[in-house]
């Protein structure tokens, strides 16, 4: 993104800043494979657990797997942007996700990751 005035680069600087103060807040390190099966020098992300609703079917015993969101940071005047995108896999936990969606925020980068199995 290219800032339009300097104002809307301070803007997108603040809005970073409270992004990685955020992450730095419940960090996790993440490598990303990309769609190729490539892997990506690992960073630095804040994920959550996706609580909204889903229809989901699962084996009797088993429980659902939960998707989360992944939170990074764009425009940052000291921290490299976080490399995410769709298509993106990553393991945490016993989970394999897949990013399913990008989501661009001032200042921030969120993916929807989906449990993958």
């Amino acid at each position: 993104m290219i800032p339009t005035s300097p104002i809307q680069a301070k803007r997108i600087a603040q809005r970073a800043q409270d992004a990685a103060r955020r992450i730095g807040e419940k960090p996790t390190t993440v490598v990303f494979k990309t769609a190729a099966g490539a892997s990506i020098a690992a960073q630095v992300v804040r994920l959550e657990y996706d609580n909204r609703a889903t229809l989901a079917s699962s084996t009797a015993g088993a429980t659902p797997r939960m998707n989360l969101i992944v939170y990074g940071v764009r425009g940052h005047p000291s921290i490299a942007d976080t490399d995410i995108k769709e298509g993106y896999r990553f393991n945490f936990g016993n989970d394999s996700y897949s990013i399913s969606d990008i989501i661009l925020q001032l200042g921030e980068v969120q993916g929807i990751a989906v449990a993958t199995g």
